[in-house]
């Protein structure tokens, strides 16, 4: 006697697939090699066999809930040991773009940032609304902030009125990434139940945060081990950036309510400077190394626009805000105030969307580490195949 089995195939979301970083998808057949060389799949269903299988016959419902894409850490080992070329890699990371679109509220957003012309409205909204706001407060004295000395870029725009900007910038993104966690976590419970063997939230948290900042789990890739220098120097710098940023504001704000604090432009051996620059360069090495080996790796290994986007926003993010601070101390002030302004669009770019791009993997990947202790992934799993 024979069963049947019912198989929901989506042929876009293969489609998909293949169009941003999957292309050699088909190729694969089902050797296993690519989980034999793994060296973080778990034991119990292993990865990222059961993926390109998945894949292929285009499960969009299990892979988008599927927590073992981000417990990948895409150090394209499985894809340099390949035999058919399949790119196991580029597809992981092919199936976690996928997801963030799947996920991502609203998914318009997600959509355009995988085109060039939908990256192309993307950042036409901020050079828009940035460029009209600093029109509408300038104008009126003939833009007086390009001849004043010494260059403040408070001149142009005010720490307040900068604020009054990406303030509800980061509550629209924090918003969205609620929104798409929150069903993503409700399909990883759906089809990851948690077990007995599951560490409580707290546990997992710590011992989450603690993969992440240590990446521990990448030092165990074997063939590219050393790309693990380079996500974290990216990682650390930004961090760094994240935290000079927000230090910046509170202190404009303790001085606004009189306290003896200093005032910006803060001088080269400030505290809050120093960190500034090591974390601008540690950044910038970061995402040097990435590029390099990306390039070096071209014929084995591909990015797709999505993952171009995120790198060069990055790369914009970082190379403006070091380029404003040469020219604010060259004396260049045309230069200096339009590098300034484009470093503001690259960042309402990279907050704003940062659920909905690339950046998104911040919040999915966590998430996914945290839910695979919470559960028991680590040591055993059951579910329907």
């Amino acid at each position: 006697m024979t069963g049947r089995v019912t198989v929901n195939a989506d042929l876009s979301f293969v489609e998909g697939l293949m169009q941003h970083g999957g292309a050699d998808l088909k190729t694969c057949y089902q050797c296993s090699t690519c989980t034999v060389v793994c060296p973080l799949t778990p034991d119990e269903l292993p990865f990222p066999r059961k993926e390109m299988l998945s894949a292929q016959w285009g499960l969009r419902d299990k892979l988008v809930k599927n927590m073992d894409l981000w417990l990948c850490h895409n150090c394209n080992d499985c894809t340099e040991q390949c035999p058919r070329g399949a790119k196991p890699g580029d597809v992981m990371a092919a199936l976690r773009s996928q997801t963030i679109e799947h996920f991502s509220y609203p998914a318009v957003i997600s959509r355009a940032a995988k085109t060039l012309n939908g990256n192309a409205v993307l950042f036409l909204i901020p050079m828009v609304l940035i460029a009209v706001v600093i029109t509408l407060l300038n104008i009126g004295d003939g833009f007086a902030f390009l001849s004043a000395k010494p260059i403040v870029y408070a001149n142009m725009l005010s720490v307040s009125i900068v604020d009054m900007l990406f303030v509800p910038a980061g509550l629209f993104a924090a918003f969205n990434a609620y929104k798409g966690l929150s069903n993503f976590i409700g399909g990883l419970k759906a089809q990851y139940p948690p077990t007995d063997g599951g560490e409580s939230l707290p546990a997992a948290v710590r011992g989450a945060v603690k993969d992440v900042l240590s990446h521990i789990e990448f030092k165990k890739c074997g063939t590219n081990k050393s790309r693990n220098v380079a996500h974290m120097l990216m990682m650390y710098g930004f961090i760094g950036l994240f935290i000079t940023t927000n230090a910046v504001m509170i202190l404009h704000y303790l001085k606004e309510f009189g306290f003896d604090v200093q005032e910006t432009p803060l001088p080269f051996f400030h505290p809050v400077k120093i960190l500034a620059n090591v974390s601008a360069l540690a950044a910038f090495s970061g995402i040097y190394f990435i590029v390099r080996e990306r390039v070096k790796n071209s014929a084995t290994s591909v990015l797709s626009l999505f993952d171009w986007m995120f790198i060069g926003n990055m790369f914009l993010v970082i190379m403006t805000g070091i380029l404003c601070q040469v020219f604010r101390v060259s004396d260049q002030a045309n230069l200096a105030f339009f590098t300034y302004y484009i470093h503001l669009v690259m960042v309402f770019y990279m907050v704003a969307y940062a659920s909905q791009t690339k950046f998104g993997h911040i919040f999915y990947r966590p998430a996914a580490l945290i839910y695979a202790r919470y559960s028991g992934r680590n040591k055993e799993i059951i579910r329907d195949l």
